[in-house]
């Protein structure tokens, strides 16, 4: 019987996947490769406005994005060693790395979850310029498609397994519409 639990949270950058793991699974380890890439551009002293950087920082930033993929993937694999519950927090972009990594949770004793986290484009634009690491608008643009062309893919895959969550107003009272409290999504997965 599976009792460990991973989470699959997915949705363009700016859809609140980040802010939605922290507030309702603060218990679980959170996989996230941007948490890693911003500590390596802030230990490189790059800084995290990434739109600003010239093509020496780009190029520089680029490598750091790919090594912080590998840190990443490192610490999933030493979160599954030790049993602990996951969110994996990304775009969901290439369905075929979350479905392998599904088949190696599957196959580690984890009952394996998807949460999609949709915002429109101008809401998801808007909320990425506001914070303090912030990357082009097309970087966003190419995010937001990119991470909802899977919807049906993710949908066949995880079949009841699969929340779509509406989040263009991201206020509580809209996430207790449908979360009700942690407790309760916790019983739904």
């Amino acid at each position: 019987m599976k009792n460990k639990i991973a989470i699959f949270i997915c949705g363009s950058g700016g859809s609140g996947k980040s802010t939605f793991a922290k507030t309702h699974f603060p218990t679980y380890v959170h996989i996230d490769v941007d948490v890693i890439y911003e500590k390596l551009l802030i230990d490189n002293k790059l800084g995290l406005k990434i739109k600003n950087f010239n093509k020496i920082e780009a190029d520089l930033a680029n490598k750091l994005f790919e090594e912080s993929k590998v840190l990443n993937n490192s610490k999933l694999k030493n979160a599954v060693s030790n049993g602990d519950d996951l969110i994996i927090d990304g775009i969901g972009r290439d369905s075929d790395i979350i479905l392998n990594q599904r088949k190696y949770l599957d196959s580690n004793g984890y009952d394996t979850f998807m949460i999609m986290m949709y915002a429109d484009l101008e809401i998801c634009i808007n909320r990425v310029e506001a914070r303090e690491r912030v990357y082009t608008q097309n970087i966003t643009e190419d995010s937001w498609y990119l991470a909802y062309n899977n919807i049906g893919t993710y949908k066949k895959e995880f079949g009841l397994k699969f929340k779509f969550i509406y989040n263009n107003v991201f206020d509580d009272i809209v996430l207790d519409d449908f979360l009700k409290n942690s407790k309760t999504i916790k019983r739904l997965l």
